[in-house]
């Protein structure tokens, strides 16, 4: 597996309308062209927190040494692994199906039910927390919880935290 890329995530305000919906991961070294330092209308993104309360959460602390994972702002990478063209996230899984690899496993966040829309996205149980400010209640995601009701309530049971998997192949 190769390292393409290590930096922030990223994605849309919790609060705001307009701009993507989907979540990035955003290099530690931003490369620039030519911008516009005056106002202009524009799109935005903003740096990722989690919005977590360590009481209840579903992810370990094991790689961010025991420490709380709430409030502080979230890394992220991009991986390439040769020889394997396809990768395929799979939400409601812990593993991959037969003949694939799995990459990683953990829960599906998203933002909160009551902001703006954001991505679907498979994060790692064990999270890390970045350098930065933190508290800063800008890009927020959340363990995404079932609804049961057009999901049959007998195997997807109500406020259930989804699992996932990454898998290639």
């Amino acid at each position: 597996m190769l390292l393409l890329c290590e930096g922030y995530a990223a994605g849309p305000h919790a609060s705001k309308s307009g701009s993507g919906s989907n979540f990035l991961c955003l290099h530690e070294h931003p490369q620039w062209k030519t911008y516009f330092a005056g106002d202009q209308l524009s799109g935005a993104i903003y740096g990722v927190e989690y919005e977590l309360h360590q009481s209840i959460s579903v992810f370990a602390q094991s790689n961010n040494g025991g420490n709380p994972l709430h409030d502080n702002p979230a890394p992220c990478v991009a991986c390439y692994v040769g020889g394997r063209s396809t990768i395929l996230m799979v939400p409601a899984r812990t593993q991959c199906p037969d003949g694939w690899t799995t990459e990683y496993a953990g829960y599906l966040v998203s933002g909160y039910t009551g902001h703006k829309r954001s991505s679907y996205i498979c994060w790692d149980e064990a999270p890390e927390v970045a350098v930065g400010p933190t508290g800063q209640n800008q890009a927020l995601i959340y363990p995404v919880e079932v609804e049961c009701g057009s999901l049959p309530c007998s195997v997807f049971r109500h406020g259930r935290e989804l699992t996932c998997a990454v898998c290639s192949k």
